[in-house]
């Protein structure tokens, strides 16, 4: 099993690498002058001298690959640089949108396996029936609508025609500020779940040995709490790490919709502003997350599923 967490662990800073290499070459072939975005017209008025002076403290008169060894030296040093627009600090910045998002992401999480959990089961149990039928149908339309659309219609009726939940912000920490972005969020994704779980729950109960459970006169609810819910976690989990990574990633849009003070807001008001040193310390703490959550999930797979957990140990040989 260590071998295993050491071979997962290289493979992964390799991917962060590799992946801070490619964010690094877009951000920084955006269109468009962070100096510019930071004085403006002011910028015009400057001497040449001065300009100069201003792309050498933001190091951008270098070619691309040293730009990035320096960036990349500086951030094993702990420093991310400092954004363009304010001055302060990028990890400062980013670690005031930290929470927020964080908050947001597990709210959603809770509510995609609640929902996954209840008409996933019910529907692979009740297989072909009228109520499978239109779960299903009904999931389909919720993966179908557009997350901004989906967010627009629910303010417009929640908060704008009912009054009950407000538009934007987070409050004091309230719930019922995160109800309607956490529910945008859940309803894009649960259909993926739910699907998933329904056809794994359809399989297991089809299978040999759960007819031989029956036949020794086990009860349904036995069989459903020791057999097929264990059966149908392993594929749950496993989704689990992508679907964080595009909930995180579908973040930027809800927040945005919902004035939400998160990661997805500041991502996008960097990146329109050219606060490249705050976008890339988004982007690596991103990475960096999503790369943990999808180690976590293979870890928790093997201890889980003692096939894993054999494959795992004979890799590890």
């Amino acid at each position: 099993m260590g071998r295993f967490i050491i071979k997962r662990i290289v493979e992964s800073l390799f991917v962060l690498i590799i992946g801070s290499m490619l964010c690094f070459a877009f951000i920084r072939t955006l269109p468009g002058d962070p100096a510019a975005a930071m004085y403006g017209d002011q910028l015009q008025k400057l001497s040449d001298a001065d300009r100069l002076r201003i792309i050498e403290n933001l190091g951008l008169d270098e070619s691309l690959p040293m730009q990035y060894v320096k960036w990349l030296g500086q951030v094993f040093q702990g420093e991310w640089g400092q954004s363009t627009i304010s001055g302060v600090d990028a990890a400062t910045v980013v670690a005031g949108s930290l929470q927020p998002t964080f908050l947001l992401l597990l709210s959603s999480q809770f509510l995609i396996l609640l929902l996954a959990v209840v008409f996933g089961v019910s529907t692979g149990l009740k297989h072909r029936s009228l109520y499978d039928h239109v779960v299903t149908i009904i999931s389909f339309i919720f993966l179908s609508i557009p997350p901004f659309w989906f967010a627009l219609m629910l303010m417009i009726f929640f908060s704008v025609y009912l009054g009950i939940l407000p538009t934007s912000g987070m409050g004091n920490g309230q719930i019922r500020y995160i109800l309607l972005p956490s529910l945008v969020l859940a309803l894009a994704h649960a259909g993926y779940f739910l699907r998933l779980i329904r056809n794994h729950i359809i399989i297991t109960k089809n299978s040999g040995f759960i007819f031989a459970l029956k036949a020794r006169g086990f009860s349904e609810w036995s069989i459903l709490k020791k057999h097929l819910l264990p059966n149908a976690s392993i594929p749950l989990l496993s989704y689990t790490g992508i679907s964080l990574a595009v909930s995180l990633a579908s973040s930027v849009v809800v927040e945005t919709i919902f004035s939400w003070p998160g990661l997805g807001r500041l991502a996008l008001k960097s990146a329109l502003a050219h606060d490249y040193p705050v976008l890339l310390a988004i982007i690596m703490l991103s990475m960096v997350f999503v790369i943990l959550v999808n180690l976590l999930v293979d870890l928790l797979c093997a201890w889980i599923d003692p096939r894993l957990r054999n494959q795992v140990l004979e890799e590890g040989k």
